[in-house]
């Protein structure tokens, strides 16, 4: 038994949902109000880091596509929520259209895919989606809790 091409991105659908879900609870002044923590991120950020984190990963690393990534610049993001749905459709069309060569690559390609930084070492290409889901998972549950810091503060 494996897992599909269309499993994984089912489940990167529904976390890009839930990432919607925490932003829609905040105003736009909300989602670029970080929590009084050090070096505590805004909403507008965390989202915008896992968003190109998982872009980057599937896009670049598994299927080849030129990637210019400024991760230094997702940390000092601002914006809108309707700057972030629009992020999110994006990237929902992004993984659509990415299907045929995601399913190439795990389908075709067994052998390791050479890294870049921020992370070293080699991946399968199956290994680098799981690590584009698990961006947007662990980003998620970060996004939840700093949404509800904003709040009460």
């Amino acid at each position: 038994m494996g897992i599909t091409v269309e499993d994984f991105v089912v489940f990167c659908e529904r976390t890009i949902e839930g990432h919607m879900r925490a932003i829609d609870r905040l105003n736009d002044a909300q989602v670029n109000r970080a929590p009084d923590l050090p070096a505590a991120n805004t909403p507008f950020q965390i989202v915008t880091h896992a968003f190109a984190a998982c872009e980057w990963w599937c896009a670049h690393i598994v299927c080849g596509r030129p990637g210019e990534r400024d991760r230094d610049q997702e940390f000092v993001a601002t914006g809108t929520r309707s700057d972030l749905r629009v992020a999110a459709a994006v990237l929902r069309d992004l993984l659509a259209d990415l299907r045929p060569g995601l399913e190439a690559a795990t389908t075709l390609a067994h052998e390791a895919v050479t890294r870049e930084d921020p992370l070293d070492g080699e991946w399968t290409p199956g290994a680098a989606m799981i690590h584009a889901y698990e961006e947007l998972a662990q980003h998620l549950g970060h996004l939840e809790v700093t949404v509800d810091i904003v709040l009460a503060g």
